[in-house]
C-alpha cells in the first residue's frame, strides 16, 4: 500500500486518506499536547475544571476569534458544528406566520433541526433544491423565487456545502433574503482552517461550525457567532449551569461535565496550521485539488459545481451509472477512504478531500479504481 511520508499525523500506511472532510484529523503534535492537559486537569480536577476553566476558555476562544476574523465579543466555543446550529434553531423565536427556508444541499441534521423547530412552532418549512452542476447564483435565484412565493423569515445555507462540496455565493443568498425581509443563517462547518468566513453585518445573522475539520485540533471543537441582536437570545441547547449568563463565553463554557481539552488545544493546533500555511504546505493541496478535479472528470463523472464554486480542497462529482453501494465496496477493497452517498435525488455522489498527507499517486489511484466500476 502506502508509505509514510507524512508525520504530522497518526494515519495508517496501509489506507489512502481522501475524506479529511468528515472527521478531520488531529495532529501528532495536537495529541501530544491534549495528552499532557488531560494528566494536568486530572492533577487537580476541582480547580481546573472550576474557577479557572472560563477564563481559559476564553483565551482560546479569543484567539479562535482572531484567527477567524471574527468579533471576539461575539465569538464562543461549543462542542461541534451540531451544538452551535442546536443553540440558534431552538432559540429563535419561530411563529405560524413564519418561513424558514432550507437548501437541500444543507446537511441533513441541521435540515432535520430547522424541521422539528417548524413543526413545534406552527412555522412553515420550505426545501429547495439548488440545481446540479452549480453553474451560477441566477439559476438558484429563478428556483428560490419559484418555490417561495412571498417573505421569508430564515434562510439556511452553507458557506461549503457537505456532501455537494459548492461553495456557496453567501453575499447573493444573504441579498436575496433581505429582499424577502429574512436573516441569513450559516453553516461554516467547512470554513475555518479552509476559506474565509463571511459572517459580517448585513449579511449574516448568526454562523455555527467546526473547528476540527480543517485545522489540525482535536474532536471535537465548534465555534458559534451572532450578530449583536441575537447575543442575548441565543442560548445552548442544553440547560446548563451557566445557561443564565449574560456572558456569551461563560454560557457556553459547561455543558455539563464535559472534556475541554478540545477547546484548551485550539491555539496549539492554530499555531500548527499557520505554520503549514505559511510554508506553503496548504497551498500545495489546493493544487492537488486542481489536479483531482481534471484527473476524475469524465464522461461518468461530473463535478457538482463550476470552477468559480470549487472550495480550495474539496471536490465533488455525480458518478452516473452506478450505485453507493457499487462505488463504497470499490474503494474500501483498495484501502481508498473517501466520502461516497446519495445526493437529494437519489444520484452517487462521491466527495474527496486533499490534505498534506496526500500525494498525486492518490488521485491516480482512485482515478483507476472509479475507471474499474464505472460503467464504460
Amino acid at each position: 500500500m502506502k508509505t509514510v511520508r507524512c508525520h504530522d499525523f497518526p494515519l495508517s500506511p496501509d489506507i489512502i486518506q481522501l475524506n479529511h472532510a468528515s472527521y478531520g484529523l488531529a495532529s501528532h503534535e495536537v495529541l501530544e499536547a491534549a495528552e499532557r492537559l488531560r494528566v494536568h486537569i486530572e492533577s487537580d480536577p476541582t480547580r481546573y475544571l472550576g474557577a479557572e476553566l472560563t477564563e481559559n476558555l476564553r483565551t482560546q476562544a479569543g484567539l479562535a476569534a482572531t484567527a477567524l476574523d471574527l468579533d471576539g465579543d461575539r465569538t464562543t466555543l461549543c462542542s461541534n458544528a451540531t451544538s452551535g446550529a442546536a443553540a440558534i434553531i431552538a432559540s429563535l423565536p419561530l411563529g405560524p406566520g413564519d418561513t424558514v427556508v432550507v437548501l437541500d444541499t444543507e446537511y441533513s441534521s441541521i435540515h432535520r433541526a430547522w424541521e422539528i423547530a417548524c413543526a413545534r412552532s406552527g412555522a412553515r418549512c420550505l426545501t429547495v433544491p439548488v440545481p446540479l452542476p452549480f453553474i451560477d447564483f441566477e439559476s438558484l435565484s429563478v428556483t428560490l423565487d419559484g418555490s417561495v412565493p412571498d417573505s421569508v423569515t430564515y434562510l439556511q445555507a452553507s458557506l461549503i456545502s457537505s456532501s455537494t462540496a459548492i461553495r456557496l455565493p453567501i453575499a447573493d443568498l444573504s441579498a436575496w433574503a433581505r429582499l424577502r425581509g429574512g436573516r441569513l443563517i450559516l453553516d461554516a462547518a467547512h470554513g475555518p482552517g479552509h476559506v474565509e468566513l463571511e459572517p459580517t453585518d448585513g449579511i449574516v445573522a448568526a454562523a455555527f461550525g467546526t473547528l476540527h475539520k480543517w485545522l489540525p485540533a482535536a474532536r471535537s471543537v465548534g465555534f458559534l457567532w451572532l450578530a449583536p441582536q441575537l447575543i442575548d437570545i441565543v442560548r445552548p441547547a442544553e440547560v446548563s449551569l451557566t445557561w443564565d449568563s449574560s456572558d456569551l463565553i461563560e454560557r457556553f463554557s459547561w455543558p455539563g461535565t464535559f472534556d475541554p481539552v478540545p477547546r484548551l488545544c485550539l491555539g496549539v493546533a492554530l499555531r500548527q496550521w499557520q505554520r503549514w500555511h505559511t510554508t506553503g504546505r496548504l497551498a500545495g493541496c489546493e493544487k492537488l485539488a486542481d489536479y483531482a478535479s481534471e484527473v476524475l472528470t469524465g464522461p461518468r463523472a461530473r463535478p457538482t459545481a463550476g470552477q468559480r464554486y470549487l472550495p480550495p480542497r474539496m471536490r465533488s462529482f455525480i458518478l452516473d451509472g452506478v450505485t453507493v453501494a457499487e462505488v463504497k465496496a470499490a474503494l474500501l477493497e483498495s484501502g481508498i477512504r473517501a466520502w461516497v452517498g446519495p445526493g437529494s435525488n437519489e444520484e452517487c455522489l462521491l466527495r474527496i478531500s486533499t490534505h498534506i498527507y496526500n500525494e498525486n499517486a492518490d488521485i491516480d489511484l482512485l482515478a483507476e479504481k472509479l475507471q474499474e466500476v464505472l460503467p464504460r
